[in-house]
């Protein structure tokens, strides 16, 4: 793990064509654009209240290229990642007010923060549902020493390659559109609640 003073790039987002959850999706098979996910904490042994934690996740997606960013709504606090299989890039970075940090990795590097979430076993239930208009399947995700299996859905009907990559769910094959992380003895649900379907500047794919 290499650990460096980086500059922490914000993300300015304008959205041109907009899919709600409420709504029926309209273009089939994207490979473009924005997803936008709400944050649960289900459990949080932090003292820091949830007003200051962070409640959005982003997503941007192009072909095969990803970036996420994570920030709080509060101070200078954000958890971004990039991957960019042309460039070789695959990294987190992390702004804890004045100190930043960044990870470089590669498709097949463990994932820190995530000791928690290895040696994970799928089991497919066969239901489906519809999230933002896109058809979802259910998976049921086993951890070690635990015996209640934590329940995910997935579409295959946004056209991204190996979406998964730098997340401990890397060998689920379709966009995350409600799963959770087990950080220490903190868990979060993420929830998509709305799809920008855009053009992508390839900068966002940049270091």
């Amino acid at each position: 793990m290499k650990r460096h003073i980086i500059p922490f790039t914000a993300i300015v987002i304008t959205a041109f064509t907009f899919l709600s959850c409420r709504g029926d999706r309209k273009t089939r098979n994207p490979n473009e654009g924005e997803i936008y996910y709400s944050i649960d904490y289900l459990k949080n042994p932090s003292t820091v209240s949830k007003e200051m934690m962070p409640r959005e996740m982003v997503i941007a997606f192009k072909h095969d290229r990803m970036l996420s960013e994570i920030k709080a709504p509060v101070g200078n606090i954000g958890i971004a990642s990039i991957v960019n299989p042309q460039l070789g890039i695959y990294e987190i970075y992390v702004n804890l007010l004045a100190f930043k940090y960044s990870y470089e990795g590669d498709q097949k590097s463990s994932i820190p923060g995530f000791s928690a979430m290895e040696g994970l076993r799928y089991e497919e239930t066969g239901r489906q549902k519809e999230i933002c208009g896109f058809n979802c399947n259910e998976v049921l995700v086993y951890m070690q020493n635990q015996d209640k299996p934590h329940s995910i859905w997935y579409t295959k009907e946004i056209n991204v390659e190996n979406p998964n990559r730098l997340t401990p769910f890397h060998e689920i094959d379709g966009v995350l559109m409600s799963f959770f992380y087990i950080i220490g003895n903190a868990e979060l649900r993420f929830t998509a609640e709305e799809i920008y379907l855009r053009n992508i500047p390839d900068r966002y794919f940049e270091r």
